[in-house]
């Protein structure tokens, strides 16, 4: 089968346990068959011949080789697992290798739930299609091919019998489980109503404060409704077919009886008619509990080959946007230079033939109207994004000549919405640089102007963040994240409105931790309060994604051009009161 063909590549060592599995699976539903012969031997010698002693040397046969049966299938369903968990890990280091890959453009057009969704849940799916179906479906093959063999070695009218039973119920098997395109919109629906639920629980605060009702989230309540219609139909096509599979298998000794006298009458005696009989009845329902397999491997590889194409499809999404990273692990120089840059998202132009240089040690200020590219040059400066034409250069170098490694160690962010993790203030300060003291983390949170902060806990930078209460102001959280950035001690560092949505009080402090961060460094931000960029190197005021000016504070209002506009915007908004 193809699907396994796409599983198999990603566990290339572990395939041997595959077939381990398939071999003792075929072992297995041999000596699930075995008693059944014997059963029939035994009710001969029981009820035909009165020879107890046989009799009870076939029952304990029986129960040997079930004991037998059982032992070798657990054994089977071990290695298929052992296989299954492998994969399952294989598919998620797969998934995060890329993630680790992808520029981030990637990240900017895709949540990260629903990126954690397809990877985790649907590496999941796959464990139930291999763990699972492939001795099942070693086992659903093999055990009607051999009751088949036996039911014609016990009695011809009743092997035929069974054929037609076995087609009847695979012809109902089939329509029970539904046309694919149904199964297709049955899932698509459902997928919707999750992701609306979600979206819900979300504005959950919002709809309480204006006492709104589901009723008023259409998205939602459109998405319940056309999954209850959904579920229903698809309910309703498979109820017919599976009412008709259940009375022909589970009634199929209603039918066979009539049928086996009928063909027997005058050739057999009674005894023998209700031995053959009493044999079909038991052998009947492994054959049902065959077809009831076949039919959820067909149900359960649907869900796999669904699972796989969407992984496999974010995986394509991810390698669409690779970085390719150079060799050179370290920076010749820390000046940055733009060179006829051209960048778009998707097929919006944001930056159109885009040069300029910075100067190395110097703190440089880029401003403008939302939208005009000030943002995405900041983010094309970390060498994770893909541009479209140019080059971006850092110490004189391409900056795709650079390794990861290089840029990551050279180039810290401090971001308006900065990221804690759900650990402790020293740990979070010390994802920075993993290998540093003690001393040198208390020092980076000294730097930062973290000191109030740690006193407001008992166990001050050993105070797990998000628990017991423990909640922190946006504006102490920018100054952890600072503390963060001044410990990575990178030469580089970008500012996007770190300072944007704190208070006044930390406004301050963050300023100071910033007058710390940026001691001969780099240093490129993006600002909305312009009244804290006055005193930088040089400020360039970006719009369309083009630099329209640039120069100090004092120049650039003596200019009288789209700077000074922006500053006497900004003066008005400050003087405006209620």
């Amino acid at each position: 089968m193809n699907i396994y063909k796409k599983l198999f590549k990603y566990v290339p060592d572990k395939k041997h346990l595959v077939y381990i599995a398939i071999f003792m699976s075929v072992i297995s539903s041999a000596l699930s068959i075995l008693p059944y012969w014997y059963l029939y031997k035994f009710l001969n010698e029981f009820l035909l011949k009165k020879d107890f002693t046989q009799a009870k040397n076939y029952a304990i046969t029986i129960f040997v080789i079930m004991l037998l049966q059982s032992l070798i299938y657990f054994i089977s369903v071990g290695f298929t697992h052992l296989f299954a968990f492998r994969l399952e890990t294989n598919l998620r280091k797969a998934g995060i290798s890329h993630l680790m890959k992808a520029s981030f453009s990637f990240f900017d057009v895709n949540e990260s739930g629903r990126i954690r969704k397809i990877i985790d849940d649907n590496a999941s799916d796959t464990h139930m299609i291999v763990a699972h179906l492939i001795p099942d479906i070693t086992v659903a093959i093999v055990t009607p091919i051999l009751l088949f063999v036996i039911m014609f070695s016990v009695d011809v009218y009743l092997g035929i019998a069974t054929v037609i039973l076995t087609i009847l119920s695979a012809i109902f098997t089939k329509l029970m489980y539904g046309d694919i395109k149904f199964m297709e919109q049955y899932n698509k629906a459902l997928e919707r109503v999750n992701s609306e639920a979600v979206e819900y629980v979300r504005g959950m605060q919002v709809l309480k404060i204006f006492k709104a009702s589901i009723f008023s989230f259409k998205s939602f309540y459109d998405s319940i409704v056309d999954y209850s219609k959904t579920a229903y139909e698809y309910s309703k096509s498979c109820k017919q077919p599976y009412v008709i599979f259940q009375i022909v298998l589970l009634g199929a000794a209603a039918f066979v009886i009539p049928f086996a006298i009928m063909f027997s009458k005058g050739t057999e005696n009674n005894v023998v008619i209700m031995i053959k009989l009493i044999f079909f009845t038991c052998f009947i329902g492994t054959l049902f509990s065959c077809l009831m397999r076949i039919m959820y491997v067909g149900m359960h590889q649907y869900m796999a080959t669904q699972a796989v194409e969407k992984l496999e499809n974010l995986f394509t999404e991810m390698e669409a946007n690779d970085i390719k990273f150079g060799n050179n692990k370290e920076f010749s120089g820390y000046d940055i230079e733009f060179r006829n840059v051209s960048f778009k998202y998707d097929t919006a132009n944001i930056l159109e033939n885009l040069s300029f240089r910075l100067e190395e040690n110097k703190t440089y200020a880029l401003v403008g109207s939302s939208g005009g590219g000030k943002s995405t040059i900041a983010k094309l400066i970390s060498g994770f994004y893909n541009i479209d034409e140019g080059a971006i250069l850092i110490g004189g170098k391409n900056i795709s000549t650079y390794s990861r490694e290089a840029l990551m160690n050279n180039i810290s962010f401090v971001f308006q919405n900065s990221k804690l993790f759900k650990t402790t203030i020293f740990e979070n300060v010390k994802i920075g640089n993993e290998n540093a003291s003690y001393e040198e983390v208390m020092n980076a949170l000294k730097l930062a102007r973290c000191g109030d902060i740690l006193d407001k806990f008992e166990t001050r930078e050993n105070t797990v963040i998000g628990s017991k209460g423990v909640h922190l102001s946006g504006g102490e959280i920018q100054r952890i994240a600072i503390a963060r950035a001044i410990l990575k001690d990178a030469k580089i560092i970008i500012l996007d409105e770190a300072s944007a949505a704190s208070d006044p009080e930390n406004e301050h402090e963050i300023q100071l931790a910033f007058s710390n961060l940026m001691n001969n460094k780099t240093v490129i931000m993006i600002a909305h309060r312009l009244s804290s960029i006055r005193n930088v190197d040089e400020i360039l005021v970006v719009d369309n994604g083009k630099i329209i000016e640039r120069g100090t504070d004092k120049e650039l209002m003596e200019i009288g051009g789209r700077y000074k506009f922006l500053q006497d915007l900004f003066s008005q908004a400050n003087e405006w009161r209620m």
